[in-house]
């Protein structure tokens, strides 16, 4: 495949961010708080309603609170068209969850929330709560969160005036998240079909990998709960274990894409390591230890950032080392590889507020899907050649093995292992033959002429198109013969011997002939005939053929066969 390729994939992916950047991803801003203390030590006795410094945000400031305990202030403008109605904000781990609006006068109005009185919404993994009632004279709400394990969860709180799940371009949203799932099923359509024709682990790891991300696209942008009923910690342990489920196949993905040569040892390890590490991290995390609540999300971005650098550092080594296949993975990669980067890192660095960068995901999402997916099929297709080229030179072999390279003839072995088929299906005739006084052939004329007298012999057999000839060895002739007048017919064969002999070798001037042993055994007399026992007794015929004057022919019809009484009757004459 010519760079052409690789271009259409970058112009593919640039497409993509276009379509990304025209499709509304989140819902629209709302009223973001005045401020947000974390710690006990900001909360007077009184609560949030007691005089003092619950109205004052002056310190303390934490904009990545990772405390058990925070409170957010809202200061609600005085010329709203639409008082506020809803607080919405990323789901996370909490005991209890207090909205308090007080009106100008100090009287608050408060409402109690636990994680199962939410309400979980889709456009992201959100969820959202409807504040006490709003009059025109409330000037302050406060959000005070109790053993609050996520800090993205205050971080990303907002108030809104209108439902935030029924709005238009949330509707768009899910449109867009829908046709790029249905986009994503395309390559495990494509890994089924391929399955049946190369049963290769690429084919069932990229399909792993295709169906992570559509339940990780599903997750996280929350359509999952538009068709099923989930709680706030089943929400997240799901979307937490999908991330890691996703980069256990993405490893084992690349182990099995990427071409042997250009994959080191010390890579080959890694990738199943990093793997099952980013599985244990996702449990540790999801199982949220009170031991982990002060790091929020940091523990998950800090375990995951070992295994995108093992990523990384094996998709350059194998792209160093000249994989083809890579270079699709690098391309389809990358943007999903930022995503998860900036990810990490807003969660790990002490600045700037926790994003999920979704718009940069669906990014990643999509030239993954489309990029990756034209590199599997390249990489398959690269696969079924070497593997028809290998059972096409297999198949060669096997011919080799089974035929007699001077003369062309099926050898012994090629009979013995499909004996009984050829048995059944009528070849009930077997003709023995040996040529006699070869020796003497060899000694007076040479070899090279000996092995003209066996080139012609054997194309004599060939001309019984109703027959099998394979030569056993030395000046020895077998036929497997079906059809009527058998016996009639290898006698023809044999007789032509001596004339053909003599006519072709121009070389010998003595008169070849030969000796032949027929048995006929009907399937019915010995329907489990093995062919050893039936060389047997037509080497017994051969050999009385032999001691009454050579150049002749002895044959018999068995209607009955006991291998044993033969064996008793005669052995095989030594070489002649």
């Amino acid at each position: 495949m010519s760079r052409a390729v690789y271009i259409i994939a970058i112009v593919l992916s640039v497409v993509a961010a276009f379509a990304i950047a025209q499709v509304p991803l989140s819902i629209s801003s709302g009223l973001d708080p005045a401020c947000t203390l974390s710690g006990k030590a900001a909360f007077p006795e009184g609560g949030v309603t007691a005089p003092g410094g619950q109205h004052n945000c002056a310190q303390q400031i934490d904009p990545n609170a990772r405390n058990s305990q925070v409170l957010a202030r809202f200061d609600l403008p005085q010329s709203a068209a639409e008082p506020a109605k809803f607080l919405r904000t990323r789901i996370g781990l909490f005991d209890e969850l207090t909205l308090t609006v007080v009106d100008e006068d100090g009287t608050p109005h408060s409402r109690i929330y636990h994680m199962d009185d939410v309400t979980l919404i889709s456009g992201e993994p959100l969820f959202m709560a409807e504040l006490p009632k709003i009059t025109g004279n409330s000037r302050t709400v406060f959000l005070q969160i109790e053993a609050l394990r996520h800090n993205a969860t205050i971080n990303r709180v907002e108030l809104y005036s209108m439902d935030p799940s029924r709005t238009t371009g949330h509707t768009h949203a899910l449109l867009f998240l829908t046709l790029l799932i249905g986009l994503m099923c395309g390559p495990i359509l494509f890994d089924i079909a391929a399955w049946s024709v190369l049963r290769t682990p690429l084919l069932a790891w990229h399909a792993g990998v295709s169906a992570s991300f559509v339940a990780m696209v599903a997750l996280r942008s929350g359509l999952v709960v538009e068709f099923v009923p989930l709680s706030l910690e089943g929400w997240r342990i799901l979307l937490i274990m999908a991330l890691g489920i996703t980069v256990l196949n993405g490893a084992m993905f690349t182990r099995s894409y990427i071409e042997e040569e250009c994959l080191s040892w010390v890579a080959r390890r890694l990738l199943p390591l990093a793997g099952i590490w980013a599985m244990v991290a996702s449990v540790i995390h999801a199982m949220a230890f009170d031991i982990l609540a002060p790091l929020g999300g940091a523990f998950h971005s800090w375990a995951m950032l070992p295994v995108l650098l093992t990523f990384a550092v094996v998709l350059i080594d194998a792209y160093r080392r000249g994989s083809r296949a890579v270079r699709f993975q690098m391309i389809g990669w990358i943007p999903l590889m930022a995503a998860f980067a900036l990810q990490l890192f807003s969660y790990i660095l002490p600045f700037g507020v926790q994003t999920d960068g979704l718009p940069l995901f669906y990014l990643g999402i999509m030239a993954e899907t489309t990029v990756t997916a034209l590199g599997v099929a390249d990489r398959f297709f690269t696969l079924r050649r070497e593997r028809d080229r290998a059972v096409t030179e297999a198949r060669a072999l096997e011919h080799l093995s089974e035929r007699d390279p001077l003369t062309g003839l099926h050898n012994r072995r090629a009979i013995d292992n499909r004996f009984h088929d050829l048995h059944r299906a009528g070849y009930e005739t077997f003709a023995l033959i040996d040529l006699d006084h070869f020796k003497s052939i060899n000694d007076t004329a040479g070899h090279v002429v000996g092995d003209q007298v066996l080139q012609v012999v054997a194309n004599i057999l060939r001309e019984d198109e109703h027959s099998l000839a394979m030569r056993l060895g030395g000046e020895e002739f077998l036929l497997l013969m079906r059809g009527t007048d058998t016996e009639l017919r290898a006698e023809h064969l044999r007789r032509a011997i001596p004339l053909r002999v003599a006519r072709e070798v121009t070389e010998l001037d003595m008169l070849v002939t030969a000796s032949m042993g027929v048995v006929t055994i009907p399937r019915k007399a010995m329907p489990n005939a093995q062919l050893a026992d039936i060389y047997s007794r037509a080497d017994i015929l051969l050999y009385e053929a032999k001691r009454n004057g050579r150049n002749r022919m002895l044959s018999e019809k068995l209607r009955a066969f006991s291998p044993r009484k033969e064996e008793r009757r005669g052995k095989r004459p030594a070489a002649a």
